[in-house]
């Protein structure tokens, strides 16, 4: 991905090109960093960038101006990269998502609040079964996990429990149904507190007394709703 940051502030800029590197890693193929309006706007003409960080106040020029001309420019009337502002003018807020970015994070920022900021950029990515991966915490830090090696989700109130492949759990602070939202439609609700990977799929069973379940290749016996029972049969293609 190509990442462009536009921030007047040396400290905050050279924060923003260390958080980026961390979080995005190797899948950064292009980082620049941009302390005036109009030499971003140059840049922006050549080289078509995936996500812009943009703050509002850039030596004393609104950064919105970069939003107005290229909203003009385009024949769409859409812009074609994504953006996520990040200043203390939360007063701007409203109409900042009014033109349709994907986050407004206040200065001053945690790395907490500013990685949120870059998973919601990545919920509106589509999504590549072959590489796509999902945000997790993990002791502290934001670490990615491989969507392929996901077996199934249980409902954990009103977020949710991944169980991967290998055994490991992990909590995630998003409901099942957002994460339905997310994964790709290998997912497949099978009970209102469990999606399972179909790509895992092993056996489809009715035990005596109507107890369904499904297993797959790394867990047995997740439970099937009596109402998903016959879609998910269907699905299979089973008589």
């Amino acid at each position: 991905m190509k990442l462009l940051i536009v921030e007047d502030e040396p400290l905050i800029a050279q924060r923003l090109l260390r958080e980026a590197r961390h979080y995005f890693g190797s899948r950064l193929s292009q980082l620049h960093h941009c302390d005036d309006l109009d030499d971003a706007l140059a840049l922006l003409d050549a080289t078509r960038f995936d996500l812009l960080l943009l703050d509002l106040n850039v030596l004393g020029e609104d950064g919105f101006k970069i939003l107005q001309l290229k909203h003009m420019a385009s024949n769409e009337n859409a812009i074609s990269f994504q953006v996520i502002i990040i200043s203390g003018h939360t007063e701007r807020a409203v109409t900042a998502f009014g033109f349709g970015v994907v986050d407004f994070v206040p200065k001053p920022f945690s790395q907490e609040r500013l990685f949120l900021a870059f998973e919601r950029y990545e919920q509106r990515q589509p999504v590549n079964k072959n590489d796509a991966s999902l945000p997790i915490k993990k002791m502290g830090n934001i670490e990615l996990l491989a969507i392929a090696d996901i077996d199934f989700l249980q409902a954990d109130g009103h977020y949710c429990k991944i169980i991967c492949c290998d055994g490991q759990q992990h909590f995630h602070e998003k409901s099942l149904e957002n994460m339905l939202q997310v994964l790709p439609e290998d997912f497949v609700r099978i009970h209102r507190s469990y999606v399972v990977n179909m790509q895992h799929f092993k056996r489809l069973s009715i035990a005596a007394g109507g107890k369904y379940s499904l297993d797959t290749k790394y867990s047995k016996e997740i439970p099937v709703s009596r109402s998903m029972y016959p879609k998910i049969k269907a699905m299979l293609g089973a008589s």
